[in-house]
């Protein structure tokens, strides 16, 4: 670090953060001793004069970093919580992640998790839902300066998080033109099934779908936004509810209930086209038998590295952020991934 900035520059830094020659010198050479505090001063001020590589980290020991996670058991958290594993085993010299769940049906566990941290943290990854206390807890956390990263749903209220995920509303208006396209002159309504409308993710998938299919295929009739709370008897009883009603065109699911539609479907000669999230083993296998019509993915695994790469840039610990908002995947059975 005595390369990087001279002993003239230390002096700057010492007089800019209002702390001893000594305490810089300290800091800069990572040396310990140093006050979490003083040490974010001094390394402000040596971003301040330019100085932008070999900094160490702005805090002693490992990043620890909150991840708070609904306890669901889709494919999607699966997903989320394989790629966490990773990245926690990768960078464990580094970074420590403290993985908790919190039960849907009981959000106030959230807001304790989010008001009364086990220990310090230096960042914070949650995927939380649409609710005034939420929005109030987060605030209140960006606000004392730790930053914070909106996984998979997006809470525009919260000054100063960044989310990390797809556009939401634009995913639901592409389902909207590819559904419009495809059952073309087909007979019938056409099903909207959700997980939970207190996701602003679904709230925004099901607003972009609606939006297309009104301008696009105006006479047909849409049923829903349906919540189904990603719970595959509720979803099998929503299809199986609007095709005794008529012909079922086309079905759009924002959630994961798969087992669920292809339950209500098994007995049907003509398929109607279905589109859901998530490209999954048994979305796969869907796509293959020609049952599922495409998926439209997130890439939870890229959602996790982008939240770690955030954090880790918003603390001085990389030079380059990650490029955001995340690119979606359209996946038909012609580009499944080779994983799958």
């Amino acid at each position: 670090m005595g390369n990087t900035l001279k002993r003239h520059g230390q002096i700057k830094v010492a007089e800019l953060a209002g702390v001893s020659l000594s305490t810089v010198d300290r800091v800069l050479n990572d040396r310990g001793g140093v006050s979490d505090t003083k040490r974010r001063k001094v390394l402000a001020m040596a971003h301040a004069l330019g100085v932008r590589r070999g900094l160490p980290a702005p805090f002693t020991g490992p990043m620890i970093v909150d991840v708070l996670l609904a306890d669901s058991a889709t494919d999607h958290f699966k997903r989320l919580d394989a790629a966490f594993e990773r990245q926690a085993q990768r960078l464990r010299s580094d970074l420590t992640l403290r993985r908790q769940r919190w039960p849907e049906n009981a959000p106030g566990q959230l807001l304790d998790a989010l008001r009364k941290p086990r220990s310090r943290r230096h960042g914070m990854i949650v995927v939380a839902p649409d609710t005034p206390d939420v929005h109030q807890a987060l605030n209140t956390i960006v606000q004392n300066g730790t930053p914070t990263v909106l996984l998979t749903t997006n809470l525009s209220t919260v000054e100063g998080a960044v989310y990390v995920g797809i556009d939401n509303h634009a995913a639901g208006r592409s389902a909207g033109r590819l559904m419009s396209e495809w059952i073309g002159q087909r007979p019938g309504a056409v099903l909207l099934t959700v997980n939970s409308l207190a996701y602003s993710a679904h709230q925004e998938r099901a607003r972009g779908f609606i939006d297309v299919m009104t301008q696009r295929a105006p006479a047909t009739r849409i049923v829903g936004p349906v919540e189904c709370f990603d719970d595959d008897e509720l979803t099998r009883a929503a299809v199986a509810q609007c095709l005794a009603a008529g012909p079922l065109a086309g079905l759009y699911d924002t959630g994961s209930g798969s087992q669920g539609i292809y339950a209500a479907l098994a007995h049907r000669q003509v398929d109607p086209v279905w589109i859901g999230h998530e490209a999954t083993p048994q979305h796969a296998a869907l796509l293959r038998q020609g049952v599922m019509s495409l998926v439209l993915d997130q890439d939870p695994e890229g959602q996790v590295q982008a939240s770690i790469d955030y954090l880790l840039h918003a603390h001085g610990m990389i030079d380059t952020p990650p490029l955001l908002p995340l690119a979606m995947k359209i996946i038909i059975e012609e580009n499944l991934p080779g994983a799958l």
